[in-house]
């Protein structure tokens, strides 16, 4: 059932639309549950703020919960290297429940990961009518401790037993408010749905507006001292230097009471509008969620997904020259530049699991400038796999890059650590999904309050941060996470964390697009490779990569097949992408929690390479790399290349030091390496490096600046190789030559 009716454009409609709705008891239990979801649009028009969408009433709903049995946990310190990881993520519990006048369990469903619990839903939805978006999907949150679904870790710091992890309804009404064309849409799966007539009827003479939001009651929030906050990025840095992190994103916390969240939602959407703000109320839960999010972790559309990662910031200025120097700045940091190019390469990977090899494109770098801070952003495209679908995606990709870290796997269990409490719904994500059409969308929520009511009274949540590298420094990574919680801050608790800061943002009600400035040749370059190092010209016939297990039956191989060993890497994916796009087979097998034997898996997958992948930590964590090194120096192995750590467990079995290097860690840094009398651009990340101290095995390439740090390495009679950078890495420039230079071996 559908209404469509042309309106006067204006800002914030459907925050007017909710606000009408409840005043005529639209939102009653004669309809259905009380619960109000928005997904709003807000500020310019832009493809990822062309509409708005209210749900309307819900009569199903798919809850999780936090197990309450607690797993036996071995006390581990990620920061050191040590993880507690697991075959794959911990089994996922669905409750379904329906509303009866209050909302009853009548079912549950169990998967062994998110995708595969969501799928088992699809009974639960309607039958579609053509693929366009339309009622009958699912819509809700995942906060972002759901991780423990989609990561093979067990963590020490999980939610307390029975703590909402998930909630997803059944959206069987929408109203959607299409920006673009001025169209309001009632609309509900329901036949002859009343609720739709009801609604039609209410605004049949007009949307009144809502009564200005009242200010807060000025509160100052607990949060950590600047001191404790600078001492975590230390620390943090620490961990870079040791090898075992590249970037981790710490998020620090800010709580006190509040008097209304709706009032904190409209006084954000008014003062800092995004095109990615959720609204989220549960009563009989007691939870309320207000977000101004200008990040998008996932978009399908058919075959198409999409994420769009932030990384990089500069407060607003204090006119639009102060603000195009702070973009220059920001272009011009090497920190920054090389912290976004990690989070390129990171979410190139995570597409890459689900994606078909050759499809995954970087585009739209660009700058989004938004009231308090101004941010750089790209957008990562890929086609799906035949096999694979948006469930699949979401478990690929969840919990966003931009806000764990790299390599993604060490960083979440290192979060742990360095925060000591579940994050909840911040960094989580809203959005919506429906299997039936192909159709999703999902925030990433920062710029977010989460709310719970305790004794009627509202207990508030803020959280923000940032990205901390090897370069860092402490005092900033302080100032930018309160610039990144002044708007929320504000709205909340009319609370300035960032008032006594020195470069304190003044604030502007402008939200708008910049392109990347082209201030030096190497950015210059960086804007054009995304069109034209990433994705051959001529797409070549591929073949998707294959998991290997104990039981695997393969068949002869009549073309090169590569053995890739899998390092818990946030680039392997890259990797096997790019030897896939080099008509190459190839079979993943894990570097760690496999105690395989290498020979073993030379007879069985039969391969006429070998790849030993990047990865966090020291080679002497991967076992079966180790062994495989050992081996080709042997020459028991065919052709073999060592990739980062993989090239680090060549040089310690010949018998070399591995150490922190004296020059620092590199991570995300597009680096000249020197090759006799030529010089290539590669992109390094690493912190550790080989010294020699035999010739077992020979040195072919250097880093420029220095001409004394190994960057490559090759054995005199056997046919191998190692390199300390990553060919693959968007910010190196003709990388898949290396690659194909290696084949032809």
């Amino acid at each position: 059932m559908r209404v469509s009716k042309v309106i006067t454009a204006r800002p914030d409609l459907s925050l007017d639309i909710l606000s009408h709705l409840r005043d005529c008891n639209l939102f009653s239990s004669e309809f259905g549950a009380p619960d109000e979801l928005l997904l709003h649009s807000g500020g310019p028009i832009s493809d990822l703020s062309k509409r708005s969408l209210l749900m309307g009433p819900a009569t199903i709903r798919f809850v999780v919960k936090q197990s309450q049995s607690k797993l036996e946990t071995i006390s581990t310190s990620p920061l050191t290297g040590e993880l507690n990881l697991q075959p794959s993520p911990a089994p996922m519990d669905i409750q379904i429940e329906e509303w009866k006048g209050s909302w009853e369990i009548t079912d549950r469903v169990s998967g062994n990961d998110l995708s595969d619990a969501l799928r088992k839903l699809k009974p639960y939805l309607p039958e579609a009518s053509g693929s366009d978006f339309q009622p009958g999907g699912l819509a809700g949150i995942l906060t972002y401790d759901m991780v423990q679904h989609t990561e093979p870790l067990l963590l020490q710091h999980t939610p307390e037993p029975d703590k909402v992890l998930m909630i997803l309804y059944r959206t069987d009404r929408w109203v959607i408010h299409d920006r673009e064309d001025s169209m309001l849409e009632v609309t509900s799966s329901i036949e002859a749905d009343e609720w739709v007539n009801a609604v039609n009827q209410s605004i049949e003479n007009g949307i009144p507006f809502r009564c200005e939001p009242p200010k807060p009651t000025p509160r100052t929030p607990h949060s950590e001292s600047d001191l404790e906050h600078a001492k975590k990025v230390r620390k943090t840095q620490s961990a870079i230097r040791e090898g075992v992190l590249y970037q981790l994103n710490y998020g620090r916390i800010w709580t006190e009471n509040i008097d209304d969240p709706w009032n904190v939602f409209q006084r954000l959407n008014r003062d800092n509008p995004a095109p990615l703000s959720a609204w989220l109320h549960s009563p009989d839960l007691q939870i309320a969620i207000a977000s101004s999010s200008p990040e998008l972790l996932l978009k399908q559309e058919g075959r198409t997904v999409s994420t769009r990662p932030i990384k990089g910031t500069r407060p607003r200025g204090d006119d639009a020259e102060h603000d195009a120097n702070l973009r220059g700045e920001l272009v011009g940091s090497r920190k920054e530049i090389s912290e976004h190019l990690m989070l390129v390469d990171l979410e190139r990977n995570d597409l890459g699991r689900i994606c078909k090899p050759g499809s995954i494109q970087w585009k739209r770098w660009r700058i989004e400038s938004y009231p308090h801070v101004q941010h750089m952003v790209s957008e990562i495209e890929g086609q799906l796999c035949q096999h694979m679908d948006g469930f699949d995606a979401l478990q690929s990709i969840f919990p966003g890059g931009s806000i764990t870290g790299c390599p993604k796997t060490a960083t979440i269990a290192a979060i742990d650590e360095l925060e000591g409490t579940p994050r909840s719904a911040w960094t989580g994500s809203i959005g919506h999904i429906d299997p039936r059409t192909n159709h999703s969308q999902w925030n990433i929520l920062i710029r977010t309050m989460e709310a719970h009511l305790h004794q009627d009274t509202w207990k508030a949540t803020v959280q923000a941060g940032g990205g901390l590298v090897i370069g860092s420094n402490p005092l900033n990574e302080v100032e930018e996470a309160k610039w990144k919680a002044q708007a929320i801050c504000k709205a909340a608790w009319d609370f300035s964390p960032a008032a006594q800061m020195i470069h304190s943002p003044r604030g502007s009600k402008s939200v708008c697009i910049h392109p990347i400035p082209p201030i030096t040749q190497s950015i210059q370059r960086l804007i054009e490779s995304q069109y034209t190092e990433l994705i051959p010209l001529v797409q070549p016939e591929t073949t998707e990569p294959i998991l290997w297990h104990e039981n695997l039956e393969l068949n002869e191989p009549t073309n090169t097949r590569v053995l890739f060993v899998d390092n818990l890497d946030s680039f392997s994916w890259n990797i096997v992408h790019a030897f896939s796009t080099l008509e190459a087979e190839v079979i993943i097998v894990p570097g760690r929690l496999n105690s395989s034997d290498p020979l073993h898996l030379i007879e069985q997958i039969k391969p006429s390479h070998i790849v030993l992948g990047p990865g966090p930590g020291r080679p002497e964590q991967s076992m079966l790399t180790m062994q495989f090194a050992r081996a080709a120096l042997c020459g028991q192995t065919p052709p073999l290349l060592g990739i980062c750590l993989g090239h680090q467990a060549l040089g310690l079995a010949a018998g070399w030091t591995l150490a922190p290097s004296e020059y620092g860690a590199v991570h995300g840094v597009p680096d000249s390496i020197q090759s006799g009398d030529s010089v290539q651009i590669m992109t390094r990340y690493h912190s550790l490096a080989l010294t020699p101290t035999n010739d077992t095995l020979d040195v072919t390439s250097t880093d420029s600046d220095t001409n004394n740090l190994v960057m490559a390495i090759q054995h005199p009679k056997w046919p191998v190789r190692g390199v300390q950078y990553h060919p693959e890495s968007a910010g190196s420039v003709g990388g898949l030559s290396i690659l194909a230079d290696f084949l032809s071996q």
